[in-house]
C-alpha cells in the first residue's frame, strides 16, 4: 500500500501529464528542435525534424519507461504506459467484483486517448494505491513525469510540501494530508489537526516547566 504522501504526488503527476504530454508532442513537430549556431549573417543551420529529448519516449527508441510490448505503439509520448495501467487498474478491480469499477468519469470510454487514461487512474486511484502493483505504478509514471518535465523544457514541478515536526519522533518529516491529519512520512504516526494542536500544546508545556 503506498503512503499518502505518494498517493498525493502520484495524483498530482497525474494531473500535470496531459499538459506535459501535449508540450512533449508539439516538441515532435517538424521543424520544432532548436536551431544551429549563426554561421554568416541571416544564415542558420537547419533546425533537426524534432526535439530529440523526445524521441525517446517513442517508437523502438523508447526508454523503459514505455511499454511497447504489442509493437503498435503510436506517437503520444506516454500513452501505452497510461493506458496500460488503466487497462490493469480497472480490470483488477473487476475481477475483485467491486462495483465501483463499473463507474466511468465522463468521456468517451471508448477512445484511447491520455485524458481518458489519466481520468480513470485518477478515478480508481484510492483503490489501486492498496493493490501489490501499486509502488511499481507509482514509479513508472514518476519517471515519465520526470522525462517529459526534461523533454519538453517546460518544466512543471510538484508543488512543495512543508515539513512540520512530528511529536511522535520529534524529526521534521510529518506533512498535512488533502484531509487536514497530519503523518509523519518517517515514523508512520496520523494524528487529526486537533490531535497535532493537543500534542503541540502538551509539549510546549513540558518544556515550560523543565
Amino acid at each position: 500500500m503506498l503512503p499518502a504522501p505518494l498517493v498525493d504526488r502520484l495524483r498530482t503527476q497525474l494531473g500535470h501529464l496531459p499538459e506535459l504530454i501535449t508540450l512533449a508532442h508539439l516538441a515532435l513537430a517538424p521543424g520544432s528542435g532548436r536551431r544551429g549556431a549563426r554561421v554568416s549573417g541571416a544564415t542558420r543551420t537547419a533546425p533537426l525534424p524534432c526535439n530529440p529529448g523526445t524521441l525517446s519516449l517513442i517508437g523502438p527508441t523508447a526508454t523503459a519507461t514505455v511499454h511497447d510490448e504489442y509493437g503498435d505503439q503510436d506517437d503520444t509520448p506516454g500513452l501505452d504506459l497510461l493506458a496500460g495501467w488503466a487497462r490493469t487498474v480497472l480490470e483488477d478491480r473487476q475481477t475483485a467484483n467491486d462495483w465501483t469499477a463499473w463507474s466511468r468519469p465522463a468521456g468517451h470510454h471508448w477512445e484511447r486517448t491520455v485524458s481518458v487514461a489519466v481520468k480513470l487512474l485518477l478515478f480508481h486511484l484510492d483503490w489501486a494505491a492498496t493493490r501489490p502493483y501499486a509502488r511499481d505504478m507509482a514509479d513508472e509514471i514518476g519517471q515519465l513525469h520526470g522525462h517529459l518535465n526534461r523533454a519538453t523544457g517546460f518544466p512543471i514541478a510538484p508543488t512543495a510540501r512543508r515539513l512540520i515536526v512530528c511529536p511522535g519522533c520529534d524529526l521534521m518529516t510529518a506533512t498535512v494530508r488533502p484531509d487536514t491529519k497530519r503523518e509523519c512520512g518517517s515514523c508512520g504516526l496520523i494524528l487529526t489537526a486537533e490531535e497535532y494542536a493537543a500534542r503541540v500544546e502538551q509539549t510546549l508545556a513540558e518544556l515550560a516547566a523543565a
